[in-house]
């Protein structure tokens, strides 16, 4: 049976991050500098604290116009609820966070909560595109999905579009 691909394989290592207590502004500069549409916040000990997203950040002009204020700090405006996932989840329970919370990055931390990386749907949906190349390529198909997980790890299964525990 073919290893399983996991998070750790396809995290991305180099970041642009975020602290709570960076004024928005800048961290607005910041995102639009590295085209990007978001970035986790961490302490300075490198534990994830949030995300501050796009819409974090329009969220900050509505309310600096209606109220006033110029500016704030990214803890003030950042998503805190987040969806982490750790170095060993596997690829298809990944893709399966992004298509049923409609999420466009999933940070990977340790078990301390310390960032590792972070995947985007466009990491998923890359490495699935490179499998289902390779094994085109190598004349076996279709892409075994042994090669994304292990079946007793995934978590719920995929039933028309709605996400269903596999224990159900």
């Amino acid at each position: 049976m073919p290893k399983r691909t996991t998070a750790e394989q396809v995290m991305r290592r180099k970041l642009a991050t975020l602290t709570g207590d960076m004024n928005v502004m800048e961290a607005v500069g910041l995102l639009l500098k590295n085209k990007i549409s978001g970035a986790p916040v961490v302490t300075e000990e490198g534990v994830l604290e949030g995300v501050l997203s796009e819409l974090d950040c329009l969220n900050h002009v509505i309310h600096s116009v209606v109220n006033g204020v110029p500016t704030g700090l990214v803890a003030d405006f950042m998503t805190r609820e987040l969806i982490t996932v750790s170095p060993d989840t596997n690829l298809l329970s990944i893709v399966q966070l992004f298509v049923t919370n409609r999420i466009r990055r999933l940070p990977g931390v340790d078990n301390q909560g310390r960032l590792l990386g972070q995947l985007s749907r466009r990491d998923a949906m890359q490495t699935l595109y490179d499998m289902m190349k390779k094994q085109e390529k190598s004349g076996a198909s279709p892409l075994y999905l042994s090669a994304v997980y292990d079946q007793n790890e995934m978590p719920a299964r995929l039933l028309g579009g709605q996400a269903k525990r596999s224990d159900e």
